[in-house]
């Protein structure tokens, strides 16, 4: 084994600059300047090769942005490379040389301006002949509207950036990266009235959207909301100024200074971003036109970054779809009969048009073909959907009057007086999405027709019970979406840690890329990464998760003895991913009742994702988590009552474990999951990452169905993958967001396993991760696999303890 002090990265790629200079930072000596395309990139460090090679990209295509109008990168760097820093420092860069270009280019062109006319006859004696010439086209006279637009122009001497990523903790970890840089520029974060409200009398409350909006309403000074008149209190707190403590902030800190100076946060956040030349957002902010109309989020001629954009395609997707429930149409349909009582101009075709979807989904329901179980469903596509509509008197040529009475419906629901009927928030929700998807769909003369996707289906509610009729619009073209959203920026950035396979961006979103990159790791993969599938499993049983082999109970006891002897070897945390939540279930209750759960508790603590969107009890769950891995080692005797409220029997299995020692946890989770997207598991927290199968999406989701038999029809047409092309792309994109949660910085180390047999098929390692892909070892004999695991984990320990000394 080489010297792991003296290691060098070694799959780091060539650099478009080969020879970059680095200067000491006069303001920061820790920090480094680095001269990338003629920018001088400050760094917080000597930056390893693939961050280079990824500031040099996109510097590369900021550059060629700003020359020819447009250009638009995918750039893939594995966790851990120091993507985000990255990220940061070479976009700003290259946006304040962008300034100081600027600034240059107008002080040349003011001094033209103010040139001696004389100059033209006696140069010498009047400042010296460099008149510019006068263009015939510009008029003397220009219109208020173009004068207005150029202030506008004047103040943005460079593009302003949109940092765009999935979820407000996210934004925050993107915000702690940007502490790091020399960069201090105006920012700010844009977010919710949930997160964002300091008003004490609503703040925390579900409906805060809706109260604040009541009480901003208000004529009576001293019932309205005071935080909002000291908005400027928050803006020009000291602490937010240049070289204030909160310069570089987060939501948690605008919260706290509103809360100081009582004024509002929310709004505050708001104003700053008109003026802000980096923005942080998540993505709905970006991708959905409502919300952006909403907030303000003017973003021509801007640049987007979209981080952690592996699923861009289906948020995209999502943007321009809309479901609603028959409840929820009875219940819009209610207020609209009320409201047109008094304004039968703006409310009387809105209450009509939800009239006529309620009674068109009363004549179809009864025509639904079963799918499966208590599920029925039916779809019409392209010339069928737009004669469907027409039967629910929704056409090309009434849709442009709904729209403009809906556009009334949303202003009086924004500005009327308290006491004034208007539409009630989630009226307004649903109305907003309902013409968002409509208004897609009808653009261009319905030019857009075959990309949806008009569906009724009627099942049982999970949670509820009964019977439902859901009326869908599903978008099936992402393209639909982001299209208009690229055709107002000057650039958009997709990055994440696995956006491979890259091959489906570009045809998916409609949007040409300019610059691609799948950057390796920084990390020497040979010593510091043991990649392996494990065909089989300790009875030499076949690992196949496929759904014809997963029902079966003997391959879910082999998965339960593979995972345990697993256990056994990896110390600390150990990660497991599986393709969906019924399998998780299914081995969940098959291992309770054969005691192999108890057997596993043996080895390491065992924590489960829970399901659903709260995310306070996944965040409980991943603290004990984290608590088990760091509080070492402990005795099975001591931890009964634990097994108890895991729902074990006293019996055989619990007796044997009695003075079994354990040591860190297990988590189990779901590809897709919470755990798996974004998540941060460095060092211990995660030694191992285990997948078993691969995550198909689910083809009994109708929409899944549905996008599979688009990109069949329309292939060749729209440049598309076909339907199982694009299936596989789905489910090799999120295996390798979950494998990406195990090495996160340049000295952590572990254990990739893929228990599957179908891994060892080249068509499908294919697929993996460039930076991964050549380092898997293929194991039909488990036995085998299990030393050679053994092996990396007793000669890593002399490189944890090596690279451990870097870290201090």
């Amino acid at each position: 084994m080489e010297d792991p002090a003296s290691l060098p990265p070694r799959s780091e790629t060539p650099v478009e600059n080969p020879n970059p200079r680095t200067i000491p930072n006069s303001r920061h000596t820790s920090r480094n300047t680095i001269h990338i395309g003629g920018i001088p990139v400050e760094f917080p460090h000597q930056p390893y090769g693939t961050q280079l090679a990824f500031m040099n990209r996109v510097i590369s295509t900021l550059d060629r942005s700003q020359r020819d109008g447009q250009c638009n990168a995918l750039l893939e760097s594995p966790t851990g490379t120091g993507k985000t820093l990255s990220l940061l420092c070479s976009a700003l860069a290259w946006q304040q040389n962008q300034k100081s270009k600027s600034r240059r280019e107008n002080s040349t062109r003011l001094s033209y301006l103010d040139a001696d006319p004389r100059a033209v006859t006696n140069p010498i004696d009047h400042g010296g002949g460099f008149i510019p010439e006068t263009d015939p086209s510009e008029s003397s006279v220009t219109p208020q509207s173009t004068r207005t637009h150029e202030k506008k122009e004047k103040l943005r001497l460079a593009p302003t950036i949109f940092y765009s990523t999935r979820t407000h903790a996210q934004i925050s970890q993107v915000i702690q990266e940007y502490k790091q840089t020399s960069y201090r520029v105006s920012m700010a974060v844009l977010g919710s009235r949930k997160h964002y409200c300091t008003n004490p009398h609503i703040r925390g409350e579900e409906n805060v959207n809706e109260k604040c909006k009541l009480l901003l309403k208000k004529k009576n000074k001293e019932d309205t909301c005071p935080e909002f008149k000291n908005v400027p209190k928050v803006k020009g707190h000291p602490s937010l100024q240049k070289g204030g403590s909160h310069e570089v902030h987060d939501i948690e800190d605008l919260v706290k200074i509103g809360q100081v100076v009582k004024g509002c946060s929310y709004f505050a956040a708001r104003s700053m971003a008109q003026d802000a030349e980096l923005v942080f957002c998540p993505y709905n902010y970006i991708i959905n036109p409502i919300i952006r109309e909403a907030m303000e989020v003017d973003i021509s001629g801007s640049i987007i970054i979209l981080d952690e954009a592996h699923n861009i395609e289906d948020i995209a997707r999502d943007a321009g779809s809309i479901d609603l429930d028959e409840e929820v149409l009875l219940g819009l349909q209610a207020e609209l009969g009320q409201l047109s009582l008094n304004d039968d101009m703006t409310y009387q075709p809105l209450f009509e048009m939800t009239q006529d979807i309620l009674s068109w989904i009363d004549h179809r329901k009864d025509a639904l073909v079963k799918h499966e179980s208590q599920h029925y469903f039916r779809c019409w596509t392209g010339d069928k959907a737009l004669k469907e509509l027409q039967e629910a008197n929704i056409s090309v040529q009434n849709f442009p009057i709904l729209q403009a009475c809906a556009k009334e419906a949303f202003k009086a629901a924004s500005e009327a007086a308290p006491d004034v009927s208007h539409l009630s928030g989630l009226a307004v929700t649903t109305l907003e999405g309902l013409f968002s998807s409509l208004n897609y769909f009808f653009s261009g003369n319905a030019i857009h027709a075959h990309d949806f996707v008009l569906s009724l289906q009627r099942f049982v509610k999970k949670d509820e019970g009964g019977l439902t009729n859901t009326f869908s619009l599903w978008c099936m073209n992402p393209a639909v979406v982001f299209k208009s959203i690229a055709s107002f920026s000057q650039s958009i950035i997709l990055t994440s840690g696995t956006l491979s396979p890259l091959s489906t961006f570009s045809s998916e979103l409609g949007v040409k890329f300019g610059t691609c990159l799948e950057a390796p790791h920084v990390i020497d993969v040979d010593s510091q990464v043991w990649a392996a599938a494990i065909a089989n499993g300790p009875c030499n049983y076949p690992l196949n998760a496929s759904y014809k082999t997963a029902e079966e109970y003997s391959f879910q006891d082999a998965v339960g003895t593979s995972l345990e002897e697993i256990c056994k070897v990896v110390p600390g945390g150990c990660l497991v991913f599986f393709p969906s939540y019924k399998l998780l279930d299914k081995v969940t209750i098959r291992w309770k009742q054969t005691g192999q759960w108890s057997r596993l508790n043996a080895q390491k603590s065992i924590y489960v994702e829970p399901r659903g969107k709260c995310q306070d009890s996944f965040e409980v769950v991943l603290k004990d988590y984290y608590n088990s891995i760091h509080k070492g080692t402990g005795w099975m005797s001591r931890r009964k009552i634990r097994g108890k409220s895991l729902g074990l029997k006293k019996g055989k299995g619990m007796e044997s474990m009695k003075d079994t020692k354990i040591e860190g946890a297990a988590f189990l989770a779901v590809c897709r999951g919470k755990a798996s997207e974004g998540m941060n598991f460095s060092d211990d927290n995660a030694r191992a990452v285990v997948v078993i199968g691969i995550p198909f999406p689910n083809l009994y989701d109708i929409k899944i169905s549905q996008k599979k038999k688009f990109n069949d029809t329309h292939a060749l047409s729209k440049n598309l993958l076909n339907g199982n092309e694009w299936y596989c792309q789905q489910a090799f994109r999120a295996l390798n967001q979950a494998t990406g949660r195990c090495i996160r910085h340049r000295f952590d180390y572990g254990a990739i396993i893929f228990l599957d047999e179908r891994l060892h098929q080249n068509r499908n390692r294919a697929h993996i991760s460039k930076w991964l892909r050549k380092s898997i070892r293929l194991y039909s004999r488990f036995e085998d696999s299990l030393d050679s695991l053994k092996s990396f984990f007793k000669d890593v320990k002399v490189l944890g303890n090596v690279l451990a000394h870097f870290l201090v």
